[in-house]
C-alpha cells in the first residue's frame, strides 16, 4: 500500500518543523524494539524526516502531492529511496566528478604517501573539548570506594550524537516508577534506569515512600521490589524479574566537561519517556564525590531518571532541583552505583544543598521555600505546591487546576490567603526534605516531600 511521507512518519501535512522532528524520534524508539528491529521501517523513517525537515525538499514534495511536479505524489516502501535518487541524483553525480577533479588536480604530482594522510585527516575530525578554567587540584576522596567509576565504566570521549539518536538508543532502559500505599492506591511516582538483567536504579526518595512499586515500560508494568537501599547517596536498586529491557551503557564524571551536551530522560509530572536538552553548567565536590548541576530541565517525576553525555551513557541520575535557583538541577554521579551498600539516611542531597547555598537558616519560614509535591487522600488538596520568598504561592491540583494566592508563616502556622477567602495550616513537621500539614478538624492531613 503507497504512503505519502506524511503517513509514513504519522503527522499531518500542515505539521511544523518541530513535530516531524519529534514524529521522527519516536518512531524510531518504536521501530527498534527489542527483538522486533525493522531496518526497512527505519530506512524510510530516517529518509521521510530529513526530506520534510528541509524546507526546499519539503516545499518540491508538496507541489508533487498537489500535481504541481511530475513526481508520484504517493511513495511506497520499496519506491522511496529510487524516488528520491531520482530528483537529486544528478546533482549529486555532478558534485562528485567536481570533487574528483579538484582532488585530482590538488593531488598531481605528489606522492601516495601524503595522499593517504590527507584522507585520514577528512575522516577522523578532531573533537576539540571545550576549555576548563585551571583551578586547585580536584580533591581525592578519603576513602578508595568512594569516587570510583562503577565495574564497566567507560572513560573513552564520547562520540557526538543527536538527541534523537540518543533518545532512540535509551528510551528502552528508561521507565516511570509508580510508589503504592499498602491498599494499592498510587502516592507517588518517579522515574528509574536499567542497569542490569532484571535491575532498575532510582531515588531512594522515591522508592521509599510507599510499601509496593511496579515500574511502567513500553510493554506495560511490572511488580519491583527494593534490592539495595543507599539512603546516605539517596540511590536505591530495584529487583524486577520480568524485565526484558536492556542495560544502559554506564560512563563516568570523570569524562564530563563544563559546557558538554547533556540529556535528561525520564517522566517528569508522570509523563512518560521525556527528554530535556541541557549542559553541564558545574561540576561540584562533595564528601562523597563529585555531582553535576546542569541546565538539563527536570520537574516533579523525573528523580532517578537518567543524564546521558553525547553518546548515550548513563553519567548521572537525575535527583533534584535548587530551592530559590532558576533553572538549576542536579544529578548524583553514575560513579556511585559502583559503591552503592545498605546504609541509613545520610541525605548527600541536602549536605551539598546547605554547603551551596552557605549558612542554612532552619526558620519555618525559610524552610517552606521552594517547590513541595503533596498528597492529601482525604483532604483533596494534593497537588505541587510552590512557595516563592516574595509571598506567593502557586498550586498546581492534582485535578488539573492551578491557583495563585498569597501566604504568610507566623510560628507553625501556615496562612494561605486568596480573593475568595483563607485558611490556616498547622506545621506538624517542617525539615529541608520534607513537611506535614494538618488541614483541619478530624486529623486530615497533608504529607509535603521536597521536589
Amino acid at each position: 500500500m503507497k504512503q505519502t511521507l506524511y503517513q509514513i512518519l504519522g503527522v499531518d501535512p500542515k505539521a511544523s518543523a518541530e513535530e516531524i522532528t519529534v514524529a521522527r524520534a519516536r518512531g524510531l524508539a518504536e521501530a527498534t524494539t527489542a527483538g522486533s528491529q525493522d531496518s526497512t521501517r527505519l530506512s524510510l523513517l530516517r529518509q521521510a524526516g530529513e526530506i520534510l525537515s528541509d524546507p526546499v525538499q519539503r516545499a518540491a514534495y508538496d507541489r508533487s502531492l498537489t500535481g504541481g511536479a511530475t513526481r508520484r505524489p504517493t511513495v511506497s516502501y520499496d519506491e522511496l529511496e529510487p524516488a528520491f535518487f531520482q530528483t537529486w541524483g544528478k546533482w549529486i553525480a555532478a558534485a562528485l566528478v567536481l570533487i574528483g577533479l579538484i582532488g585530482w588536480w590538488a593531488t598531481r604530482g605528489k606522492s601516495s604517501t601524503p595522499q593517504k594522510a590527507t584522507a585520514e585527516r577528512i575522516v577522523s575530525p578532531t573533537i576539540i573539548q571545550p576549555r576548563v578554567p585551571a583551578g586547585p587540584p580536584a580533591r581525592q576522596p578519603t576513602d578508595a570506594k568512594v569516587g570510583a567509576p562503577p565495574s564497566g565504566a567507560s572513560t573513552a570521549p564520547a562520540a557526538a550524537r543527536s538527541a534523537e539518536d540518543v533518545f532512540a538508543d535509551v528510551s528502552r532502559s528508561v521507565a516511570r516508577v509508580n510508589v503504592m500505599d499498602g491498599s494499592g492506591r498510587a502516592i507517588a511516582f518517579g522515574s528509574g534506569v536499567v542497569i542490569d538483567q532484571g535491575t532498575v536504579l532510582t531515588s531512594c526518595h522515591v522508592a521509599t515512600r510507599g510499601t509496593a512499586l511496579t515500574v511502567k515500560f513500553s510493554d506495560g508494568l511490572k511488580p519491583a521490589t527494593i534490592q539495595l537501599a543507599d539512603e546516605a547517596l539517596d540511590l536505591c536498586r530495584l529487583s524486577v524479574p520480568e524485565l526484558n529491557a536492556p542495560a544502559v551503557a554506564i560512563g563516568t564524571v570523570e569524562g564530563l566537561r563544563t559546557g558538554q551536551r547533556v540529556y535528561a530522560v525520564g517522566a517528569p509530572m508522570g509523563l512518560d519517556l521525556t527528554i530535556s536538552e541541557g549542559i553541564v553548567s558545574s561540576l561540584r565536590n562533595v564528601d562523597e564525590g563529585t555531582v553535576i548541576q546542569t541546565t538539563a530541565p527536570i520537574s516533579p517525576g523525573s528523580s532517578g531518571g537518567g543524564l546521558f553525555d553525547v553518546s548515550g551513557r548513563l553519567v548521572g541520575i537525575m535527583t533534584f532541583q535548587h530551592r530559590y535557583g532558576q533553572n538549576l538541577n542536579f544529578a548524583l554521579p553514575a560513579d556511585w552505583i559502583g559503591q552503592m551498600r545498605a546504609r541509613g539516611p545520610g541525605d548527600a542531597r541536602q549536605r551539598f544543598v546547605a554547603g551551596a547555598e552557605g549558612p542554612k537558616n532552619d526558620s519555618p519560614a525559610v524552610l517552606v521555600l521552594g517547590q513541595w509535591s503533596c498528597f492529601g487522600s482525604i483532604s483533596g488538596r494534593s497537588g505541587h505546591y510552590t512557595f516563592e520568598p516574595d509571598g506567593n504561592a502557586t498550586i498546581a491540583m492534582a485535578d488539573g487546576k492551578v491557583a495563585a494566592l498569597n501566604y504568610r508563616v507566623s510560628g507553625k502556622v501556615l496562612q494561605l490567603a486568596d480573593p475568595t477567602g483563607s485558611g490556616a495550616l498547622l506545621i506538624e513537621e517542617l525539615t529541608a526534605s520534607r513537611m506535614v500539614l494538618n488541614v483541619g478538624a478530624g486529623g486530615h492531613r497533608l504529607v509535603c516531600d521536597r521536589r
